[in-house]
């Protein structure tokens, strides 16, 4: 005679038959010692579909624990997921599972320290567009309808009550948020206690029917995205053996429906089903080219059609990171290079030996600071792979995955704090790089020479974030131009000496170029000229007389230039930031940044240069020249050069700009009269040179008419 225990499983294998739907694959099957019993009484049942437990992660926790019949695969509540960006103070991120309890509504967990015996649950969908943390505070104690409450937002908050309310049903939170408070003991809740409600953006309750019909509240559960009876989907697997091919077998993972494709991860996370990261999220479904700034990832997996799958990054249980963000690898850099290549190399941004961290945004985006260290010198210093809003425009995610504006987001270091160097002040000196006057339009697709409709400067046209070098030397004399290649110019375009662009610039003047030789739109020269020019590379190339910054001096005989000083020689070769430079520098004897960014004095010059300054003669008033020329010398009454420098400078305040064009000329000596001051004579504006310490001028200059006057 059959036992009963015998009978049910006999009418519950009846059942399968009727339905396959509700056939037994491996492990849940009798192989394994397990039977329909082991989950599903036919009275009495505890739990909905006639389960043995209440609650479907809990009846599959009645196995899959240590210890327990799944003990291989063991799961417990604190191996959900919970990232770490978004969570008050004192909490700590963790978790290498996929919740199993929340959906667009969120989830909402009680302060350990409470003392209510109400509950708080949350309703309706997040329409936000970051992670973030609702702080739920009671303060004023009672029951539902009599207790108020004050929701405080992680994420964008500043410490002051972001709203208040009546505690109650579906009370209204925002962002497409609802609280219901429900009693428990009177008085259900007590004054100061807290709860947190938990969301993530980009979520949806999904919308295929085997998984809708599977949900518990409105989140989603175990059995959402497995089914326990079959194991007939084809998953995201390519270490099984029979990777996307049809049938059943051990290790399939119990899928509720297919996902080899990311059916199941897209169903729910759709807003981050794109192909271009300017759609707001890193691109899935995409081959990784092998050249260029990628390579194929050799410790990520690819989905069966050799594509970036949402879990190439993810793993969805025990992954090998234990920040919450279930990722496959914890070192972000470690993971984005797996298919990026940018981030290699001797790049400061990518140096452990600092430590530094994203402090948070300082000058407009929300985008908080960073803490696990698992992200020092990382690409998520400065880049968040699902996009992060600009705050003045929330349905717009800033470019590039970048977590700020371009020049915002350098400021947030580069303003003395994490980094040294404080640039964002000098950039806001009175003369500097115009990095706000076009801000956002740098293309990192765009050619060499800056000649867009929008001509614009900003830091990314003078440094590639993933190349650039620290280097701290102090530019001064050499006899080779000032590289590019190496130091906090590595890696950028450039603009050679034949006007032709170079992917990788190998000088700082090529750098220079790209903006201040062939580009169109420059402003006109700061001081008027007898010869015009604004292109700088014909200039310091084509001139007959240039300071030496791409060659070597058209003078060359040490005994032709006497008054060069501070290890400088007529076979020296210079740079443009000997004199365009910071004022606060090293160079200038400061202990701010050195570069081209800003300075006090006028056209950006490390060193004070009056170019046209009536009151008495005072040495500091042409540092910038004197810093290579010798003043004695010069002021002498037997220079060799023209012995009439003394009278012009020290005797009539002439400053050298009114003569000398401080970047070349189309005569000797550079010798380019500033026309605002200097006046034809008989029709002329001219100067002859006659060899050295001679030649003559015809001109009228501070009323004197030289007509002509010889030396």
């Amino acid at each position: 005679m059959m036992s009963i225990r015998n009978i049910l499983f006999t009418l519950l294998a009846m059942f399968a038959v009727a339905d396959p739907a509700l056939a037994l694959d491996p492990p849940h099957d009798s192989s394994n010692s397990i039977e329909c019993l082991n989950c599903h009484n036919l009275h009495n049942s505890l739990g909905d579909a006639l389960t043995s437990v209440a609650g479907n992660a809990n009846l599959c926790q009645s196995c899959h624990v240590t210890g327990g019949t799944a003990t291989g695969k063991p799961f417990a509540d604190a191996d959900q997921a919970r990232p770490g960006l978004a969570l008050p103070a004192g909490m700590a991120a963790g978790g290498t599972s996929h919740r199993w309890d929340a959906g667009p509504q969120g989830r909402v967990e009680a302060d350990s320290a409470n003392t209510s015996t109400g509950t708080v649950v949350s309703g309706g969908a997040y329409t936000g567009h970051t992670i973030q943390t609702y702080t739920i505070l009671i303060t004023t104690a009672g029951d539902t309808g009599t207790a108020q409450f004050e929701w405080y937002l992680q994420i964008g908050g500043s410490g002051v009550a972001d709203g208040s309310g009546t505690t109650g049903t579906n009370v209204a939170l925002g962002d497409g948020l609802t609280l219901s408070f429900t009693d428990g003991t009177s008085p259900s809740f007590a004054a100061g206690d807290t709860w947190y409600l938990y969301v993530v953006a980009d979520l949806a309750t999904p919308t295929d029917p085997e998984m809708l019909a599977r949900l518990e509240g409105d989140g989603v559960m175990c059995s959402t995205c497995h089914n326990q009876h079959s194991q007939s989907k084809t998953p995201f697997d390519p270490l099984a053996p029979a990777y996307g091919g049809p049938g059943t077998g051990e290790g399939r993972h119990d899928q509720r429906i297919d996902n080899n494709t990311e059916q199941m991860c897209k169903d729910c996370h759709g807003a981050r089903d794109v192909s271009v990261s300017s759609q707001g999220s890193h691109p899935v479904g995409v081959i990784v080219p092998t050249t260029g700034d990628y390579q194929a990832p050799s410790g990520l997996p690819l989905d069966a059609a050799n594509k970036v799958s949402c879990l190439t990054c993810h793993d969805m249980h025990f992954n090998g990171a234990s920040n919450g963000q279930l990722l496959r690898i914890n070192n972000i850099q470690t993971m984005c290079t797996e298919c990026h290549t940018l981030a290699s190399g001797a790049a400061s941004h990518f140096s452990t030996s600092a430590a530094e961290m994203w402090p948070g945004g300082q000058y407009g985006s929300s985008y908080p600071a960073l803490s696990d260290a698992g992200k020092v010198a990382s690409c998520a210093n400065c880049h968040y792979p699902h996009g992060w809003p600009d705050d003045a425009s929330p349905a717009t995610d800033y470019s590039l995955l970048a977590v700020d504006f371009e020049e915002s987001q350098c400021y947030t270091c580069h303003d003395g704090n994490p980094a040294s160097s404080d640039i964002r002040t000098d950039i806001q000196k009175a003369s500097g790089h115009p990095l706000a006057a076009n801000s956002g339009v740098h293309d990192s697709a765009e050619t060499a020479v800056v000649n867009s409709a929008t001509r614009h400067v900003e830091c990314n046209d003078c440094h590639n974030p993933h190349e650039a070098e620290s280097r701290v030397s102090v530019p001064g004399a050499s006899t080779s131009p000032r590289l590019a290649s190496s130091g906090p110019m590595t890696g950028v375009q450039g603009v050679n000496t034949a006007g032709n662009p170079v992917a990788t610039a190998t000088y700082e003047y090529e750098v220079c170029f790209r903006c201040h030789a062939d580009s169109t739109g420059k402003p006109a020269a700061p001081t008027p000229r007898l010869y015009p020019e604004t292109n700088v590379r014909t200039e310091f190339t084509a001139k007959t007389s240039y300071h030496p910054v791409t060659k070597v001096g058209a003078t060359t005989a040490n005994g032709d230039m006497p008054s060069l000083i501070n290890g400088w020689a007529a076979n020296s070769i210079t740079s443009c930031t000997n004199c365009h430079n910071s004022n606060s520098g090293p160079a200038a004897g400061g202990a701010g940044p050195n570069g081209a960014h800003g300075s006090t004095w006028p056209t950006l010059l490390e060193k004070r240069f009056d170019t046209n300054d009536p009151s008495t003669y005072a040495q500091a008033k042409y540092a910038s020249c004197f810093s290579c020329h010798s003043a004695s010398n010069i002021l002498s009454d037997d220079n060799k050069s023209f012995k009439e420098h003394k009278k012009h400078i020290q005797g009539e305040d002439a400053s050298c700009n009114l003569c000398h064009d401080p970047h070349a000329s189309s005569n000797d000596r550079l010798i380019n009269f500033d026309t605002s001051v200097v006046t034809p004579s008989g029709g002329k504006i001219e100067f002859i040179w006659g060899g050295a310490g001679s030649g003559s001028c015809q001109l009228v200059c501070h009323g004197k008419n030289h007509k002509p006057k010889t030396y």
